[in-house]
């Protein structure tokens, strides 16, 4: 799948423009970073500066891998269950969310 992210900045033209910039483009290389050890392929980086607003924006285009399926139930009676158990252990996972945010509402609301 191929996405993309900007970072921008509006840039101050009594200040050192370059610096403010390279603040932008410092956000980009802390992304490309970490999208290169999260094995991302970066496919074009782009700048763009509007001098009627004073903007300045760095866009990246990248293809990151297509988000896994979460359930893959198989016809083996064990990969099956294993299946079952992970979503029910997520399932309890978020009912337990939600009980605990239930609780803290008729806390602090002062219901009984």
């Amino acid at each position: 799948m191929i996405v993309y992210k900007t970072f921008s900045g509006q840039i101050d033209l009594t200040q050192d423009v370059v610096a403010q910039q390279n603040a932008v483009r410092n956000e980009l290389a802390t992304f490309l970073n970490d999208a290169q050890s999260t094995q991302y392929t970066i496919i074009q980086v782009s700048e763009v500066a509007v001098p009627q607003n004073d903007m300045f924006s760095v866009t990246v285009w990248y293809e990151q891998p297509d988000a896994k399926v979460e359930a893959d139930y198989s016809h083996d009676p064990v990969g099956q269950s294993a299946d079952v158990l992970s979503q029910s252990l997520r399932e309890k996972h978020r009912r337990d969310l939600v009980k605990t945010m239930v609780d803290e509402h008729i806390i602090r609301s002062g219901s009984s």
